[in-house]
């Protein structure tokens, strides 16, 4: 293959191999997040269903369990909310134990809030900020909830009540900014009643979130009456998980496209070369060499090309997911200059503030990189692969050269 065909080839399987890692990075920090907020604010890394006669200073065993970094108590609900403004809107209502700050401050650092900051506060609620603007209410407000309560005697009754909104919380998880609100469980007061029909449930999370299954057999060892259902984080999010990772497997494949058309392209390279040095590959058969021999030299050369653009396109790829916001904000920069231009020359109206990660359109400040080494070592193998199984193939053509045929044509 000539110089310029062998860069081209390695040019394409770089550029693969650097959209592939950016690609994945991006999507695999977005996926972080969203498994991250899931696992400290919604699900934990396991829950315990409870019966309400529970002692919730048994607590005290499940955090000394070995590998369990936190356990607090909660019961959850969903209730109406109404804002002063007449604005409703539905809420996940989780009731904390008095002092789940401390002890579970992951969560308080979740919900983006200081560390000094008290979680739940008595008698107030702690409000998703997006959920607090849906219902127009600012701290120091009161707002309505209404919930549903069941007894054998009364069946389903309506219940209601009133509470301050405390403050609010930016998680940076839209869905729990928007549903989610907070208040202590021992201090509910009128909001007591949603409660009594919702089980206890015990938050754990763990040292080593994939140390599940050890953890579940250590806390059944503690409950020795067999009473609480344990759930796993796997489990409990096993449909979202599940997607998530089947988004970003069709995401890999559909970017890997690229190998296989630089792969045909070599193939077809080769071929042609082969075909054009029949008479050379004739005349190493005569002096001695074997087809495998011969093969070895183009396998060689797909496996040098498809190794230097993997090098090259690894380098470049986590040169651009390390740096990636900064190159967004250079481009928001100049496509920010070129508006103010337009505006000044009455191409465009003005009052218009153009921003790459618009609040109104996205939901995140920045975009997060995230990706293993395990992922990087796959792309770069697949690369590498695509271009030898390329060469491999194409070098068949080998033993079509038979020495006494070439020469007598010669």
């Amino acid at each position: 293959m000539s110089l310029s065909r062998a860069i081209l080839a390695g040019a394409g399987i770089a550029a693969g191999v650097t959209a592939l890692i950016v690609v994945i990075g991006v999507m695999g920090g977005l996926q972080q997040g969203y498994i991250d907020s899931i696992l400290e604010i919604s699900s934990f890394h396991l829950r315990v269903e409870l019966p309400d006669d529970f002692d919730i200073t048994e607590l005290a065993r499940f955090r000394a369990i070995p590998g369990i970094s936190s356990a607090v108590a909660f019961k959850e609900t969903h209730v109406l909310a109404l804002g002063p403004s007449g604005q409703t809107i539905s809420v996940n209502l989780r009731a904390f134990q008095d002092g789940a700050d401390r002890y579970d401050p992951s969560l308080v650092r979740a919900l983006g809030l200081s560390e000094t900051s008290a979680m739940p506060q008595a008698g107030y609620l702690l409000l998703g900020k997006e959920a607090a603007s849906s219902l127009g209410i600012d701290p120091g407000l009161s707002v309505e909830l209404f919930g549903m309560t069941q007894s054998e005697n009364e069946g389903i009754q309506p219940v209601k009540g009133s509470i301050i909104m405390g403050s609010t919380f930016s998680s940076g998880y839209y869905e729990f900014d928007a549903s989610m609100g907070f208040i202590n469980l021992e201090k509910a007061g009128s909001l007591g009643p949603i409660f009594s029909t919702t089980p206890l449930v015990v938050g754990i999370k763990l040292r080593d979130r994939y140390a599940d299954y050890q953890a579940i057999e250590e806390i059944r060892e503690v409950l020795a009456d067999g009473s609480g259902k344990i759930v796993s984080w796997r489990d409990y999010n096993r449909s979202f998980f599940g997607a998530l990772r089947t988004e970003k497997s069709m995401m890999m494949l559909l970017v890997s496209l690229i190998f296989v058309v630089v792969g045909i392209n070599i193939f077809h390279a080769l071929r042609r070369v082969i075909a054009s040095k029949t008479s050379d590959i004739a005349l190493l058969k005569a002096c001695g060499a074997s087809d495998r021999d011969i093969r070895s030299i183009f396998i060689i050369e797909g496996f040098a090309i498809g190794t230097l653009g993997a090098l090259m396109g690894t380098v470049v790829g986590l040169l651009l997911g390390d740096n990636i916001n900064g190159i967004l904000d250079f481009v928001a920069g100049m496509m920010r200059f070129l508006h103010s231009l337009t505006q000044k020359f009455g191409i465009l109206p003005t009052g218009e503030d153009f921003r790459l990660f618009s609040p109104s359109y996205f939901y995140i400040d920045a975009i997060p990189v995230s990706i293993t080494a395990a992922e990087i070592i796959f792309i770069a193998a697949t690369a590498i692969a695509s271009t030898s199984l390329a060469a491999f193939f194409a070098a068949r053509r080998v033993s079509e050269a038979k020495p006494s045929e070439v020469f007598r044509n010669e």
